[in-house]
């Protein structure tokens, strides 16, 4: 045995006994073939790399179009913005 390679020995009782018979039966392998599987499975679902955030955001950062005080003048642009739109209306007098 390299020390690479692990021996396992478990007891299965109750409903985890009966699915396992039924799982080892059902794939006609082996023991050993058959929690194999089920470890590379169980792998896939659960160790899933860790993505670094800021390189998931990379391509949205910074890639905007506008003014560069926008994020400190934004209600005047905003503002601005919406009275070209929306017109305001001037009410005759009373």
């Amino acid at each position: 045995m390299s020390s690479t390679d692990v021996r396992i020995n478990a007891r299965l009782t109750g409903e985890d006994a009966l699915r396992y018979q039924q799982l080892l039966e059902r794939s006609g392998g082996s023991a050993s073939d058959l929690l194999r599987d089920a470890l590379r499975e169980y792998h896939a679902a659960h160790l899933r790399p860790k993505r670094d955030p800021l390189a998931l955001l990379a391509g949205y950062i910074g890639a905007g179009d506008g003014p560069e005080d926008l994020s400190s003048n934004y209600k005047a642009y905003l503002t601005e913005a919406l009275e070209d739109k929306i017109p305001l209306r001037v009410q005759d007098g009373p």
